[in-house]
């Protein structure tokens, strides 16, 4: 059965759903136990939930939930915890210790991305990679598994980013990944045959509806109040769109966005290990790009993929980034037709599923593009370096 991930729809699930429960099972290796964990978060989501803006806050929020109180049964019930079936997968999971158990059940799980699998434990990238690899050798004892950390973070069953992608193709040959991508399959399928007993389907993670606000709104006062606000509202948004739209070269911008936003990520070449964005210029230099540079923001962003691409005889920097499936394009500001009075970033825009923000300088049109909202712009620029 394919893994479902209600929080990626508009609104939050109206039932629980078998990543949940299969979550709690994992972390606890009692499925009575899971269903007593689903039920009281389950008592206080919507409220809870009602109070967050955004999908992947809300999941995060279930995800924190579920698994707090998945360790806190296991501190207070250590005998319960070593009492489960040891030859079933569940247990054998459950037995592994923090945080690789935490680790390799949030990975397969869930299609969140790495970035947010170890922020929800408090982890870097490194020690997230590591916790995978020491479940991997618990779950498989004696099996020597690849030690690359893009190697370490692929998912054989899809959602790779670019440069895993890439690490994979080009290991194919290697019997040590091959091994591994045998066992992550295989514990995967394993995952996805845990379905959500049948008692807790009826299970609520809904917003509640706001009493009252219906009859708030029919008002006299209230109404008059609304239609100025509606009218004083619509100005600014058309000041705020007028503002975002017309950047000199935004269309331009728009045709190398559209452009990359179609890679599948095996175009890239592989960049191991990562290395800063702020020092590639010597790699494009030897592809004939010269004047490679990216702003402050970026200089320490990870880059773990590069490639040059000719775009309707336009020389285009591409570079794939280690979170939340992000680019940087690099292109010579005169080929972008952008006036002399045009500099730094340029407000942030949507452009289908990529948040997409532009900065300018005399030489260089640098456009930074990940899969998420543009109002989550600022906080990436803020910590994509660090």
């Amino acid at each position: 059965m394919e893994i479902s991930h209600p929080m990626q729809q508009s609104e939050p699930p109206s039932t629980a759903n078998s990543g949940w429960f299969r979550l709690a099972l994992f972390l606890t290796g009692d499925d009575t136990v899971a269903g007593e964990i689903l039920r009281a978060v389950s008592a206080i989501a919507p409220e809870e939930l009602a109070q967050l803006r955004g999908n992947e806050r809300r999941k995060t929020w279930l995800i924190r939930q579920i698994r707090a109180r998945a360790l806190k049964w296991r501190q207070e019930n250590p005998l319960g915890a070593e009492s489960t079936d040891s030859t079933s997968f569940s247990s054998r999971v459950s037995a592994l210790p923090e945080p690789a158990r935490s680790a390799v059940v949030l990975f397969h799980c869930f299609d969140s991305s790495l970035e947010d699998c170890a922020a929800i434990l408090g982890m870097d990238m490194g020690a997230f990679t590591q916790a995978l690899g020491q479940a991997r050798h618990a779950l498989s004892p004696g099996s020597p598994f690849p030690k690359e950390p893009l190697l370490m973070v692929h998912r054989p069953w899809g959602g790779d980013r670019p440069g895993v992608a890439k690490a994979a193709s080009g290991a194919q040959a290697n019997p040590e990944f091959a091994a591994q991508v045998a066992a992550d399959q295989q514990w995967h399928d394993e995952v996805e045959r845990v379905i959500i007993p049948e008692e807790l389907q009826l299970l609520h993670w809904v917003e509640p509806p706001r009493p009252g606000l219906r009859a708030l709104i029919l008002q006299p006062a209230v109404l008059a109040i609304a239609l100025a606000l509606v009218v004083v509202l619509g100005v600014v948004i058309h000041m705020a769109k007028t503002r975002m739209g017309d950047f000199p070269g935004k269309d331009a911008v728009m045709a190398f966005v559209e452009d990359a936003g179609s890679l599948s990520g095996s175009e890239f070449k592989s960049i191991v290990p990562p290395t800063d964005a702020g020092r590639l210029d010597d790699w494009f230099v030897s592809e004939n790009f010269m004047g490679f540079s990216v702003p402050p923001e970026l200089q320490k962003a990870q880059a773990v993929g590069w490639r040059v691409e000719n775009h309707n005889d336009v020389v285009v920097a591409q570079v794939a980034l280690d979170k939340q499936n992000a680019m940087l394009l690099v292109i010579h500001t005169a080929n972008v037709k952008i006036d002399g009075e045009t500099s730094g970033w340029q407000p942030a825009f949507q452009q289908d599923k990529w948040a997409v923000a532009t900065y300018i300088d005399k030489e260089i049109v640098c456009v930074v593009m990940f899969e998420g909202d543009s109002d989550d712009m600022p906080k990436f620029l803020k910590t994509v370096g660090k």
